[in-house]
């Protein structure tokens, strides 16, 4: 495998001479892509698969009941990053994807509807990308690459703000965090449109289209495809729904137990450990009414629906690569943004007011049609989390530890597990680094930027022994004053109320990652030396601490199961 690795980079080296592209980045002016043309199999293409709310359980490969044979066969041929990290949320961790830069600098300090006014003119907490990063898409272009995205941005709404804008030469975005999948409005190459499909359709056809356009001209691709599924609002062909419909009768605990023991015979968990116990907020399955169970069974039965769709459609973009022969000289990532999300916001003033805008309503017969406005809930949301504590918008496991695949010919060796820890931040490094661009530090087109954060992945992929992040290498996130950072196989983390006492916490994931166990007074030496890196951490980003009497967003879930009508 290093053989094949040190022939790239020297293949790829060769051909961006010839691109004229081995530049600091530094040129006072944009400049379009040389035309000069290179045989493209010495450029690898990059395709990044992005699903949105994704639990670490939802697909086969990670111990799921749901249908996905594609992404199935993706981790047979490639590997599963089995210690993965995202941020907790959407916009968050698409910055860190799209920079390899701490979210706090590159605008995402929180999320744009998060904003509060004491992050009023806080650097950092602008609610989009800002001018202080350039993204890898940008890199990528600048060295010849086409440059391609479809699907969820979510990091600016205004035209300046536009992927367009950011280095993707052809978009079909969606610029908000949600959109009614059957019929959402989007951005294609910087004009508003009506979409005419199913989400997860369109976002592939779109793909597909561009990769097709400039296929053979000699330049390779970075495809970025970026999932709205299987975020809420539930909806899905019905074809699929009805699929489903009776996998989940026997309900959540049912479902959730089985996926643990799925996992354990994979190797994923350790051998010896016990399930933890359901939410308390979840009611028994045995406990609830006939009618709030043939609820809960149809919104499991959508949500499995959105995630058969997701993986037919990966399918899709596989089959393509296959077919116009670029599967052995594509690196292909697949990963989820974060945990599962278990809020139900149909009740929230806000959002009242948006479903009535929009025509969709919470009834029965509805439900995962183009009118739907339901919501997976806390009880599935635990079954995505499966072992894991909590859930999106919290650093538990069950927030940000997240399926992630990557096949690369050559490279990864078919059917690994990588258990070494990897982030989101390491995304933008790997892809430069597979590209041979190097990322331009501090100055880009004669404006200040923030270097990366993060470190490639690409050794790795090629030998196991060279991880990314040693055993005394501590790497932090934060937001919503919630705190993590981990080191090895530690992690501390610090909730606010109401989940816990805004305490640190201190757990052996290699032991426990169910969080079960807190080592905070049987290490304290090591729980010091984590928080005065995560302090450092703070102080090198400028996060905002946030104040006490201000309450951490969004607030604990319950189970509101009765909010759906009848017919």
């Amino acid at each position: 495998m290093c053989d094949r690795m040190q022939l790239l980079r020297w293949t790829v080296c060769l051909g961006l001479v010839f691109f004229g592209a081995c530049s600091t980045g530094n040129e006072n002016v944009e400049e379009e892509p040389s035309n000069t043309t290179t045989t493209q199999s010495t450029r690898p293409n990059i395709l990044l698969i992005v699903a949105d709310d994704l639990g670490y359980g939802d697909i086969g490969a990670f111990g799921s009941e749901i249908d996905t044979p594609e992404l199935d066969a993706l981790a047979r041929d490639g590997a599963r990053f089995t210690r993965f990290y995202t941020q907790v949320s959407c916009s968050p961790t698409r910055a860190l994807l799209m920079t390899g830069v701490d979210n706090h600098l590159n605008g995402l300090g929180t999320m744009a509807e998060d904003l509060l006014p004491h992050h009023d003119g806080v650097p950092g907490y602008e609610g989009y990308l800002n001018d202080r990063v350039v993204t890898g898409a940008q890199l990528l272009k600048d060295a010849g690459y086409h440059t391609y995205l479809t699907g969820k941005w979510h990091l600016g709404l205004t035209p300046d703000k536009y992927p367009s804008q950011r280095g993707f030469e052809r978009t079909y975005a969606s610029l908000v965090g949600n959109v009614n999948h059957f019929n959402g409005r989007y951005i294609e190459d910087g004009k508003k449109i009506n979409g005419d499909g199913y989400s997860s359709d369109l976002f592939t056809d779109k793909l597909i289209e561009a990769i097709e356009s400039n296929h053979g001209d000699g330049r390779p691709f970075f495809g970025a495809l970026l999932f709205t599924a299987p975020h809420w609002p539930l909806q899905a062909p019905t074809a699929l729904i009805e699929k489903y419909l009776n996998r989940y009768v026997d309900g959540w605990d049912v479902t959730r137990q089985g996926r643990f023991e799925r996992l354990k015979e994979m190797g994923l968990v350790p051998a010896d450990m016990g399930l933890p116990p359901r939410i308390e907020e979840v009611p028994d399955w045995s406990g609830l009414t006939d009618k709030e169970r043939q609820i809960e069974t149809k919104k499991m039965a959508i949500h499995a629906a959105m995630v058969d769709n997701l993986d037919t459609n990966v399918g899709r973009i596989l089959d393509l690569l296959e077919t116009l022969g670029e599967s052995e000289n594509t690196l292909v990532v697949f990963m989820s943004d974060n945990g599962t999300d278990p809020y139900d916001r149909s009740q929230r003033p806000m959002y009242v007011a948006r479903r009535s805008e929009l025509g969709l309503n919470t009834s029965f017969e509805d439900m995962g049609t183009d009118k739907s406005y339901v919501f997976y809930g806390l009880g599935w949301a635990q079954v995505g989390s499966v072992h894991h504590r909590h859930y999106k918008f919290l650093p538990s496991e069950g927030g940000m530890h997240a399926p992630m695949i990557a096949r690369f010919p050559g490279v990864l060796t078919p059917g690994d597990d990588l258990d070494s820890f990897a982030s989101v931040v390491d995304i933008t490094p790997t892809f430069l680094d597979v590209a041979n661009v190097e990322h331009p530090g501090t100055q880009y087109r004669d404006r200040e930027i923030y270097p990366m954060r993060g470190r490639s992945l690409l050794p790795y992929m090629s030998d196991s022994l060279n991880v990314p992040y040693g055993d005394d290498d501590p790497v932090a996130f934060e937001i919503y004053g919630h705190k993590v950072i981990f080191m090895g196989p530690w992690k501390a983390v610090q909730l606010r109320q109401p989940w816990d006492e805004s305490v640190w916490r201190l757990y052996n994931l290699n032991l426990d990652p169910g969080e079960q166990q807190d080592l905070a007074y049987d290490e304290p030496e090591l729980l010091t030396t984590l928080i005065e890196a995560y302090e450092r951490f703070s102080e090198e980003n400028g996060v905002v601490d946030e104040p006490a009497d201000v309450p951490p967003f969004p607030y604990k879930p319950g189970h509101l199961g009765d909010l759906i009508t009848e017919p």
